[in-house]
C-alpha cells in the first residue's frame, strides 16, 4: 500500500496554517448525523432525517442557484416577477427574493421558492474565461530535480507517481484524471474554456511545467486535482490548499485564498464529506511557479477504505465535479 502525504507535490507534508474561511452565499451545513451513522455522498443516516442550512440565493443567477441547490439536496420553485417581462434566456435570470430565507434549516428534499427577474446583463459572466485543470501525478514518477521556484537554489523531484488506494489498489493518477475530465465537461457547459495539463496518464510533466501551462493559457484559475492520504486509516474529508503570501506567490495568494474558500464550501455542500477547511502552503513547487491564482483540491483520503472506494465511484466523482464546478463558477463570476 502506498500512502499519500496530502500535498500537491507529494513528499511535502509540512503545512503552514489552516483557515476555515468560507463563503456564506454557498455555505451549506453537512447533513445531520445520528450518533452511529456517517453520511458519505448519497448514503444517509437511518436514525434521523438529513437537514441543511438554506444558502443565500438573493442576487445570484438562476443557473447558479439551481446548481448550488442541487448540490445541497434541495429543490427550487421559480416564480417570475410579474412586473418584468422575462427574457428568452431563462437561465440568465437573477433571484430577487427567496422563501425560506437564508440561514433557515430545512430537511433534505425540501423546496425553496425564489422570485426572479431578468439579469441586467443576460450574458454569462464566466463565458470565455479560461480555467486550467491539472490532474495530479502521472503513471511514472520523475525523481530528477527542478527548482522549487523561479531562480531557487533549492530543488525537488520533478513529479511523483502518486498514491494507490488502500482498498481498490487504483492509482491516484487514474482517479485524478477521471475527476478532472468530469469537471472539464461541467465547466465547458458554463461557457468556460478549459485547458488540461494532461489528458492521458502516460506523460512526463513536472510540477513547474504544469504551472507554466496554466500561465501560458492566461487562466483565470489554476485548479490542481489530487487525492489525500494519512498514516491514520480513519482520517477522512476534503480540503483545498492555496499558496501563502510569501516569496513568489504574493501576487496570487489573496485571490487563491478566495477561490479555495468558495470551492471548499461548494464541495462540502455537494458531497457531505468531512470539512477539513482551506490550508495555506508555502512549499509547493506547482504553486511557486504559478503566475495565476491557484488551488489544489484534496478530494478525499485514499488511505481511508471508505473514501478510497468513493473516489473510484462515478456517482461520487459526479458529486466532486459538481461541487468544484459550482465553487469555480461562483469565484469567477464574483
Amino acid at each position: 500500500m502506498v500512502v499519500a502525504m496530502g500535498a500537491g507535490d507529494k513528499g511535502e507534508p509540512a503545512r503552514v496554517a489552516t483557515s476555515t474561511a468560507s463563503v456564506s452565499a454557498l455555505e451549506v451545513q453537512t447533513p445531520a448525523l445520528s450518533e452511529t451513522t456517517q453520511v458519505y455522498g448519497s448514503v444517509e443516516t437511518t436514525e434521523s432525517p438529513g437537514v441543511v442550512e438554506v444558502p443565500d440565493f438573493v442576487g445570484r443567477s438562476l443557473a447558479e442557484v439551481q446548481l448550488v441547490a442541487s448540490a445541497a439536496g434541495i429543490s427550487v420553485d421559480v416564480v417570475e416577477d410579474a412586473s418584468v417581462t422575462p427574457t428568452s434566456d431563462g437561465d440568465a435570470r437573477t433571484v430577487l427574493e427567496q422563501e425560506p430565507a437564508c440561514g433557515g434549516i430545512v430537511t433534505i428534499g425540501s423546496m425553496v421558492t425564489v422570485t426572479v427577474t431578468p439579469s441586467v446583463n443576460p450574458a454569462n459572466s464566466v463565458t470565455g474565461l479560461v480555467v486550467c485543470l491539472d490532474p495530479g501525478h502521472q503513471s511514472h514518477s520523475d525523481t530528477s530535480q527542478e527548482p522549487v521556484g523561479p531562480g531557487a537554489d533549492e530543488t525537488k523531484d520533478r513529479v511523483k507517481g502518486g498514491s494507490t488506494g488502500t482498498t481498490t489498489l487504483i492509482p491516484e493518477y487514474e482517479i485524478t484524471l477521471q475527476i478532472a475530465l468530469n469537471l472539464k465537461a461541467r465547466l465547458e457547459a458554463e461557457g468556460i474554456s478549459v485547458v488540461m495539463t494532461r489528458e492521458t496518464n502516460d506523460v512526463n510533466l513536472s510540477n513547474a511545467e504544469r504551472a507554466r501551462i496554466a500561465n501560458e493559457s492566461g487562466a483565470a484559475l489554476f485548479v490542481r486535482v489530487h487525492g489525500d492520504g494519512s498514516p491514520d486509516p480513519d482520517a477522512s474529508g476534503i480540503s483545498v490548499l492555496y499558496p501563502a503570501s510569501s516569496g513568489w506567490t504574493v501576487p496570487i495568494s489573496s485571490a487563491s485564498a478566495e477561490a479555495a474558500a468558495r470551492v471548499q464550501s461548494a464541495l462540502i455542500a455537494s458531497t457531505g464529506a468531512v470539512n477539513r477547511g482551506t490550508i495555506v502552503r508555502d512549499d509547493i513547487t506547482g504553486f511557486n511557479w504559478s503566475e495565476v491564482p491557484a488551488i489544489l483540491v484534496e478530494c478525499g483520503f485514499m488511505s481511508n477504505p471508505v473514501e478510497d472506494k468513493l473516489l473510484s465511484s462515478p456517482h461520487y466523482q459526479d458529486k466532486l465535479a459538481t461541487g468544484m464546478a459550482s465553487g469555480i463558477v461562483n469565484y469567477l463570476g464574483r
